[in-house]
């Protein structure tokens, strides 16, 4: 979940961040020019690979290409996809599951239930490097895999036939079903993947897809570097008859002006207006859209111990009560709202029917004079009397620069000592030294999968692949496995006060800053229809979309 996914796929979690479905016969040959949708980004995807796909930009392609056993119906419910059918056992912990007929990847070959087996294990499997693989933590053996205690094959799911899955979990997990909806737990062709070796998913000519759209090969392809390529409607796929879009394409805008003015000239169907100063001009614009975000925004502090001023209790709790967050928000994003948990705001619902950022809250608060006492006691622990830090942030995200920017003055002013050194690098290059734990601090985004506390709170697991600052925290370790593990996984209200208890543990110990719960200002275009206009989350699904008359 890194998901540093301006514009997520996150969680269709949030009730209507669904498409609208749309009916109908098919376009004609005539109209189908008129059937394509324009998009853009502010940076390039980083890969086709489901099981590595991690930023927000190749998720957002890959929801269109390709497909799992389930999807979100536009009521926010999970239902099926390419499963027929799935039935659950009693116990909660076996999932058989029949897939649909008919089932072709884009080359025409059939797709199995093995195809399943082998993406999931591939997922799981230590030489893969997947930060997504914790996701699948729930099937039987996917832990001791990834730890590797237990070979790949011994993962929990098996084929017993072209068409029959069974999947066996380590424990019930009354959210499984969300899971399902993840990249990660998407199909993936073996014999593909072997013929193109590593270059898997590097441009779309060496991947292979099962979704609505899909490639063509070396027509306005994606090469892995190239600022416009394009998707087509899949013909291979099962429900091709109700895709109204003849496809897609998608340029690489990293000016924020350039896409407005590409809008206004009717280049693009979607313009984020990613700064204060283009929600002002643009506000009164009858295509104007304020939208919801399933994403926040965080500072991570990397807890390895190759920092040893960010492994001092003190010094993390400084650096949080020194961040102004109200100043920040006006000054770089005054749509976005304050946030007191590691979870976004209007993620999911508290059994007491309260949000979960509001029956979760953390006192996280500004107290620039708190803030100086801890910094200085800490430094006197560190036998220092001043500290430099490096603030990491991506280049080619205008909040996140003018963050840094504000965060520099704001944190060097309120903390005598500390000189904060600026690193700002392409999204790509922050995704990588994430993964890699090669930062300090590091101003990162996170994008909702599913509408569950689990889908942040996995971030800061003990040995998770996401736990990008190498979090080591018994307290919330010990919150978390209570709420994902039977007996209390099962029961609601004892899961939730768990998740209340794991954000508790990581405010106590500062071991991430909260900043803001991101919404997203944009001008759409009113004939691009089917896609959500309640949440950013979704807007780039276009599996129902169509460009109205």
């Amino acid at each position: 979940m890194n998901k540093s996914k301006i514009f997520a796929f996150s969680a269709i979690s949030l009730s209507a961040a669904l498409l609208l479905t749309a009916c109908g016969n098919s376009v004609s040959k005539s109209e189908d020019s008129a059937q394509e949708a324009k998009y853009s980004f502010a940076s390039n995807i980083l890969t086709l690979d489901t099981s590595m796909a991690a930023d927000v930009n190749s998720i957002d392609v890959l929801l269109n290409v390709d497909a799992g056993l389930v999807r979100w119906n536009p009521k926010a419910q999970v239902v099926n996809d390419l499963a027929k059918s799935i039935d659950i056992s009693k116990d909660g912990k076996t999932y058989n599951v029949t897939l649909r007929d008919g089932l072709k990847w884009s080359n025409g070959a059939k797709l199995r239930a093995a195809d399943f087996v082998y993406g999931w294990q591939r997922t799981v499997d230590p030489k893969t490097g997947s930060q997504y693989a914790y996701a699948l933590t729930p099937v039987a053996n996917a832990s001791e895999i990834m730890t590797g205690k237990k070979p790949v094959d011994t993962l929990g799911i098996k084929a017993e036939s072209d068409t029959k899955l069974v999947i066996t979990l380590a424990t019930p997990t009354p959210y499984f079903n969300k899971l399902l909806t993840l990249p990660a737990y998407y199909p993936v062709n073996e014999a593909f993947v072997k013929k193109m070796g590593n270059k898997y998913g590097t441009s779309s000519d060496t991947s292979l897809y099962n979704g609505a759209f899909k490639f063509v090969k070396g027509k306005n392809n994606w090469t892995g570097s190239n600022e416009t390529f394009s998707i087509v409607k899949n013909d291979q796929f099962y429900d091709a008859k109700n895709v109204k879009l003849s496809g897609a394409t998608y340029q690489i805008v990293n000016n924020p002006n350039t896409a407005v003015n590409l809008f206004k000239s009717g280049k693009l169907d979607v313009a984020n207006l990613a700064t204060p100063e283009l929600v002002s001009a643009n506000k009164k614009n009858k295509d104007y859209k304020a939208l919801t975000s399933p994403r926040i925004d965080v500072l991570e502090y990397n807890q390895s111990g190759k920092v040893p001023e960010l492994s001092n209790l003190k010094i993390r709790q400084a650096l949080n009560l020194a961040t102004n967050r109200k100043n920040l928000l006006e000054i770089a994003a005054p749509s976005f709202s304050i946030t007191n948990t590691v979870t976004p705001k209007k993620l999911d619902q508290a059994p007491n029917g309260e949000d979960f950022a509001t029956y979760a809250a953390q006192p996280y608060k500004y107290d620039a004079t708190k803030a100086a006492e801890l910094f200085k006691e800490g430094l006197k622990e560190l036998g220092k009397t001043s500290i430099t830090l490096e603030l990491e942030g991506a280049n080619d995200n205008s909040f996140t620069k003018a963050a840094v920017d504000y965060l520099k003055g704001n944190l060097e002013k309120d903390l005598p000592g500390l000189t904060i050194n600026e690193k700002l690098v392409s999204s790509a290059q922050r995704q990588k030294d994430a993964q890699n734990n090669n930062f300090q601090i590091l101003l990162t985004s996170w994008g909702a999968d599913y509408n569950e506390p689990s889908d942040f709170l996995m971030n800061f697991v003990s040995g998770s692949t996401m736990n990008h600052g190498l979090v080591k925290n018994t307290n919330f370790d010990k919150a978390y496995q209570a709420a994902t593990t039977a007996p209390d996984v099962l029961s609601a209200d004892k899961r939730y006060a768990h998740y209340k208890d794991a954000e508790n543990a990581l405010y106590e110990a500062a071991n991430v800053n909260p900043l803001a719960t991101e919404s997203v200002s944009l001008l759409l275009n009113p004939k691009l229809k089917g896609i959500s206009t309640y949440n950013s989350a979704m807007i780039f699904d276009l599996r129902h979309a169509e460009i109205a008359k």
